[in-house]
């Protein structure tokens, strides 16, 4: 991996490094502005963005594509749980979640948690906050995958 400097990140000295294929990201909000708004601004941080109203379609993106993660609010439109859509992808796959929500009670995060988030923000919060903790959730999902991979090829020795 080459080091670059990403748009903005030159003004702030914060160096960052560049892979062949940047992280996949599904941003999940029924905010149209704020989806736009998130999906800008991680774009200019050399993340792949994604954006969905709701997590109707999220089996078919999956299906279709490699995603790296799931950036998901809790409110959603219709009277989609985002609580139930975590669980499920859970079940489901290993794909790293992340829940940014309006819903700052603290049963609400613990609850978020449990389902199988790897990290819940509460809106408002500072992008460059939410940046952090998404490359954080990347960083310990690829490490856990590699470790997994190279447990996998390990040989195993029997002594007689």
């Amino acid at each position: 991996m080459l080091p670059t400097w990403g748009p903005a990140m030159i003004a702030e000295g914060i160096l960052t490094t560049r892979c062949a294929v940047p992280p996949h990201i599904i941003v999940i909000d029924d905010d149209p502005t704020f989806r736009q708004m998130l999906a800008d601004y991680l774009t200019d941080y050399d993340l792949r963005v994604t954006t969905l109203s709701s997590g109707r379609d999220i089996a078919l993106i999956i299906a279709r594509e490699s995603i790296d993660l799931v950036l998901l609010d809790l409110r959603l439109a219709r009277g989609e749980d985002g609580m139930q859509i975590a669980r499920k992808l859970r079940e489901e796959s290993n794909i790293p979640i992340v829940i940014l929500s309006a819903r700052q009670e603290e049963g609400a995060r613990a609850m978020g948690l449990e389902v199988g988030a790897d990290d819940y923000l509460t809106k408002p919060c500072k992008l460059s906050e939410l940046l952090a903790r998404i490359r954080i959730v990347l960083r310990r999902h690829r490490s856990r995958m590699s470790e997994g991979r190279s447990r996998a090829v390990r040989p195993v020795y029997r002594i007689a």
